[in-house]
């Protein structure tokens, strides 16, 4: 990301302090950019408007008819895209007491700003990783057919790798290219790259030929995929179902009229979160699992409180059986997402200008009457404008997959 960053102050710092501070925060903040480093970057200049237009263009099909002598063929006209996403500011700040030096570097300040740096990397990063991980090309590992059916066995591996690079190379997603070979890029967090380096096909960075370029967190490479680790790279966890629980129980079932009596209490509020949402119920004899979604729900007392679903489940729920949140692994456990895609596959946004990203200070008595005994300061970032968007939904595939514990 090219961060062009101002210090706004009203008095106090020197130049010199200034240009050390933004400094501290870019340091800070770049590490954090893993999602964003690999997006197809657009600039839009300052003040020039709410949102950017990213242009995507169909790849060309082979030109296989002969060209006649002297007759000009008819060509192709661009079949190009335009995909809009709305730029939003993001940024934080702290404040301090009147005991900051301003004629120097102070301690406080400087461990300030690389706080906020790291910050602020951290949500431009994990705006990026929400926006693209929304993509629809996904795969379940050990060929289960949903999210809420992986278990912790249901891990990364080899295997798992060569049917998503199948997958982009079906749907001709262009790959990056480094030392003129083609190559993937996976983002992997550190639980599943502990799964998948235990295949003997894993290539450490330490191993790479031709002094081939690393980038920052490669880890390594397997099938054409290069490898970049992080602890930010996306899970999928539970949404409580209640706010004392984050799982149900079923107490009874009448299939006729599809209604799941609850042992858990369901208060008001938990009854009116629970219409609409997608749950799943697991038969703990059959160990079958399926998901419905929830028409009405009733508050009550242990027993007394139920939900009634929109489907009928295909089985008879029992007592005592499972009732969890449809966006998380099997009985509520979290899932891991590894995801891989080609060059262009989604853009982000840098803004070109001097508000890109800002450092703001405002020293002590920078605030008159809101501050009238020259008190209290602040240090803060903002990011005038940012977003990320998909440009081949194709180009990526989300591999979702347990992980071990």
């Amino acid at each position: 990301m090219n961060m062009n960053t101002n210090t706004t102050t009203d008095n106090g710092l020197s130049s010199t302090v200034v240009t050390y501070y933004d400094r501290k925060l870019i340091k800070n903040a770049k590490p954090r950019l893993v999602h964003q480093r690999f997006g197809q970057k657009r600039q839009v200049p300052k003040n020039g408007g709410k949102n950017v237009s990213f242009r995507k263009f169909e790849i060309f099909p082979a030109a296989t008819t002969p060209i006649s002598e002297g007759v000009t063929p008819d060509g192709r006209a661009l079949d190009m895209t335009s995909i809009t996403a709305d730029l939003k500011q993001y940024g934080d700040y702290v404040a301090g007491s009147d005991l900051l030096e301003l004629t120097a570097i102070d301690q406080v300040l400087d461990e300030t700003f690389e706080l906020l740096g790291d910050q602020a990397g951290l949500t431009l990063d994990h705006i990026t990783r929400d926006i693209i991980h929304q993509g629809s090309s996904v795969q379940y590992a050990n060929s289960k057919l949903a999210r809420y059916e992986l278990e912790p066995g249901d891990v990364l591996t080899s295997d798992e790798i060569k049917k998503a690079v199948r997958t982009l190379k079906r749907n001709k997603a262009k790959p990056f290219m480094r030392n003129g070979r083609p190559y993937y890029v996976a983002i992997i967090d550190q639980d599943s790259a502990y799964d998948l380096m235990c295949d003997e096909q894993w290539q450490k960075v330490a191993e790479y030929q031709n002094a081939e370029k690393i980038e920052d967190g490669e880890i390594g490479k397997l099938f054409g995929v290069v490898f970049v680790e992080t602890p930010e790279a996306k899970k999928f966890g539970c949404t409580p179902l209640s706010k004392q629980n984050s799982a149900l129980t079923v107490s009874t079932y009448v299939g006729a009229t599809k209604i799941v009596g609850i042992s858990e209490e369901l208060t008001e509020e938990d009854a009116a979160a629970l219409v609409g949402r997608q749950v799943v119920i697991h038969n703990a004899e059959t160990d079958t699992r399926k998901s419905a979604r929830v028409k009405k729900a009733v508050a009550g007392t242990g027993g007394e409180g139920y939900i009634q679903l929109e489907t009928s489940l295909g089985f008879d729920p029992e007592a005592g059986d499972m009732v969890y949140d449809a966006d998380c692994g099997a009985d509520n456990g979290e899932i891991n997402s590894t995801i891989i895609f080609g060059k262009d596959a989604f853009g982000v946004v840098d803004i070109e200008g001097e508000d890109t990203f800002k450092t703001i200070f405002k020293p002590k008595g920078s605030a008159g009457t809101g501050d009238p005994l020259d008190q209290r300061w602040t240090a803060g970032w903002k990011a005038s404008g940012f977003t990320a968007a998909i440009l081949q939904d194709l180009w990526m595939v989300r591999i979702e997959h347990g992980f071990t514990r």
